[in-house]
């Protein structure tokens, strides 16, 4: 077999090489080759030259792109193995057939409703003719506005601030039809060692608890109860017997005032506040009783207090002299402002050891004893 070596510019016209028309001979054909008319193969048809003159890429099963005059490329982002289309992103008006297999679809991004019967549904929710319904358990129920706690009439809760909340006042009154309090009956406690609400009966409330907190009598029977440092104090000095309607103090009773409606019987003697002046000027005091008015080195001048204010008191007030060996000793004048002393405003007292006993009518004083003058 022969080789035909041709270089340079070679006209193919068949007139002009009629050796060219050889199918049997094989040739190089270099440098540029211009053919005129028709190349035709072996078998008499046309050879037409390829669009597409240069292939980019290498990637097996990659759809070929045109790029453009005579070049295409194979996409390494756009393959197809005859069952399979693969790509990053794709732009279609419309597509038509099953989605079954597609995911990480944004439910944001479709256009109209979505039959719940394709979603997957967490708990709490239901398919319920193609719309997601929730799936309500006990004690919950659904409305307008959305799932709602269903609470028991007169329950003892309510809905505040959108929290389920104790409501005291939300229940039947414990005293209805006859009815009231038991030991049996039941209240809530929070535990605070547990950390939780329990139960406990009103028995047991009162015996282990506030039977240890309150505080209980003492002392013998009819004592009457004071108050002491760390709860009640009872004592036998001082009891009162009910039936013989009887106040027994075995001490000393210390009062401003002693009002007595009936008869007053003393079995021991009685004792009055006893005093001695020797100011020139005296007011009567509270708690005056008997005055020793000394008049050995100056007049005294006793002041008695309003009558008005001391209706049915006793005043005594002596003129005496501390020294036995002087007979003459000074005056003691007895007075008053508001009201008078029977009809006078004063009473002179001149006599060593003369003595006045007066007494208020809640108007004026009224001499009741008298000795000297």
């Amino acid at each position: 077999m022969a080789y035909n070596v041709l270089d340079g510019t070679v006209d193919y016209s068949t007139t002009q090489h009629p050796e060219l028309v050889d199918a049997h001979a094989n040739q190089e054909i270099k440098g540029t080759k211009i053919i005129v008319g028709d190349l035709l193969a072996k078998d008499g048809r046309a050879i037409v030259p390829p669009a597409i003159t240069e292939l980019e890429g290498r990637v097996k099963k990659g759809i070929i792109t045109y790029q453009g005059e005579t070049t295409a490329k194979a996409e390494i982002n756009l393959t197809f193995d005859g069952q399979n289309l693969r790509t990053k992103h794709l732009i279609a008006n419309s597509l038509q057939g099953s989605a079954e297999k597609l995911t990480n679809l944004p439910a944001n991004q479709f256009v109209g409703k979505i039959d719940a019967q394709f979603l997957k549904l967490g708990p709490g929710l239901k398919d319920v003719r193609g719309k997601i319904q929730v799936d309500v358990g006990p004690g919950l129920t659904t409305a307008t506005k959305g799932v709602e706690v269903s609470l028991s009439p007169k329950s003892g809760l309510s809905i505040k601030d959108n929290r389920v909340s104790i409501d005291l006042k939300n229940c039947l009154n414990v005293d209805i039809e006859g009815q009231n309090l038991s030991d049996d009956d039941i209240v809530m406690v929070h535990d605070t060692s547990r950390g939780e609400v329990r139960n406990t009966s009103l028995g047991n409330l009162y015996a282990a608890y506030i039977n240890t907190k309150v505080p209980h009598c003492a002392g013998p029977l009819n004592s009457i109860q004071l108050k002491g440092s760390g709860g009640f104090e009872g004592s036998r000095e001082l009891t009162y017997d009910p039936g013989a309607k009887v106040l027994n103090v075995d001490g000393t009773i210390v009062a401003d005032a002693l009002i007595v409606s009936g008869r007053t019987k003393f079995e021991s003697y009685v004792t009055q506040n006893i005093k001695t002046v020797r100011d020139s000027t005296y007011e009567v005091a509270e708690q005056d009783y008997t005055l020793l008015c000394d008049t050995a080195v100056t007049p005294v001048s006793v002041m008695l207090p309003p009558a008005c204010n001391y209706k049915g008191r006793i005043v005594i007030i002596k003129k005496i002299n501390k020294d036995k060996f002087k007979l003459h000793s000074h005056t003691l004048t007895v007075k008053v402002e508001e009201g008078e002393i029977d009809f006078r405003k004063s009473v002179e007292m001149k006599t060593t050891y003369a003595t006045l006993t007066i007494q208020s009518d809640g108007e004026k004083w009224w001499i009741i004893g008298k000795t000297g003058s």
